[in-house]
């Protein structure tokens, strides 16, 4: 295919050249980036109590604003609405607890609310003791991912670029 201009859903092929290739990449950062639905510190912002404190219902609502976050963002950057829409759901429930993972470090997601939110999922159904010493490990690992992100001050961009390679590399 000859080089072209990007357009929605295209990019330019670069023929080998390290200057054009940069350009690419730049032009698809950028796409990226646009494409989040609104920024990371409205989550946080949204949830919080007076006290500084959250509540279950606040917990909850930051989880599934986080999620519909991750779906609008893939229906908005390149490529993905290109693709057939069995395909597009398949690659969201592949990926969405990766994509929840990175939304709750971008989103500086308080470490206090896991617990809570493990507690709000074990009240809305009884386990055996088996299953909440398994949950509970769900909510130690999430806890620990979200903290090593935190500690590498990853930026928007990297971020979005870590997103875009979680959903299309699976």
């Amino acid at each position: 295919m000859p080089p072209t201009q990007p357009t929605h859903g295209q990019f330019a092929l670069t023929n080998g050249d390290p200057l054009n290739c940069h350009s690419y990449l730049s032009g698809y950062i950028s796409l990226l980036l646009r494409a989040e639905p609104y920024p990371t510190s409205r989550f946080g912002s949204q949830c919080m109590q007076p006290n500084n404190i959250m509540g279950i219902e606040n917990i909850c609502e930051l989880a599934a604003r986080m999620l519909f976050s991750a779906v609008e963002w893939a229906r908005n950057i390149p490529f993905f609405p290109d693709l057939q829409i069995t395909d597009q759901v398949a690659l969201l429930r592949l990926t969405w607890s990766e994509l929840f993972v990175l939304n709750a470090a971008q989103c500086s997601m308080p470490l206090h609310v896991a617990p809570l939110l493990a507690a709000a999922g074990l009240h809305a159904s009884p386990m055996s003791a088996d299953r909440v010493v398994a949950f509970m490990d769900h909510i130690r690992i999430f806890q620990e991912q979200v903290e090593k992100l935190k500690a590498l001050h990853v930026d928007s961009a990297e971020y979005s670029c870590l997103k875009a390679i979680v959903l299309f590399t699976s």
